[in-house]
């Protein structure tokens, strides 16, 4: 998950993210939220799922990492988050977008908590032969799905990028446009 984090971490920089709110969806344990306060000290990060399980693991592992006190834990759905309108700076999640029963209601659920100009980075699994040995990388999408998931959605200004075994979907340009 460290390199997952400076994937993050060195995507959001480029974007000169150095402050603000950070949403990171599907959290589980939380290393991608501790890496992303790590690696940019002036956001703050609040870590999203729906499992008490992991949100429990995920505390115990800022305690770990020096109890980082720009990190914390909500239990909410990923396709009806508990946040207001224009919340967040920058929305991530990694290796969650093939267990949301409704994708396109979640894209829309970011599209609603970021600020105008807020950007989002998510990487999932790509489907691809693999999937004969894993149901991850069974139950995830094409990247042709992806993008009709997203046509689909609120979500405005954005890129699917093609890699073997995952995907990634982000902002480009100024991020949404409202």
């Amino acid at each position: 998950m460290r390199n997952v984090s400076k994937s993050f971490v060195s995507v959001a920089k480029k974007w000169g993210i150095t402050d603000g709110k950070v949403l990171d969806v599907g959290t589980g344990t939380g290393l991608l939220a501790i890496g992303l306060a790590k690696g940019i000290p002036g956001v703050e990060v609040i870590g999203l799922d729906l499992s008490d399980v992991v949100l429990e693991i995920a505390r115990d592992n800022v305690q770990k990492s020096e109890g980082l006190l720009r990190v914390s834990f909500e239990k909410g759905d990923a396709e009806d988050m508990p946040f207001e309108d224009g919340t967040f700076d920058l929305v991530t999640s990694s290796n969650t977008l093939h267990l949301i029963k409704s994708p396109t209601k979640m894209f829309n659920e970011i599209h609603r908590v970021l600020k105008p100009k807020g950007r989002f980075f998510i990487s999932d699994f790509r489907r691809n032969w693999l999937g004969i040995f894993t149901n991850h990388i069974r139950a995830s999408f094409s990247p042709k799905e992806v993008k009709d998931l997203l046509s689909q959605s609120k979500l405005q200004d954005w890129k699917v990028k093609d890699y073997f075994f995952w995907l990634s979907i982000f902002s480009k340009g100024d991020g949404i446009t409202q």
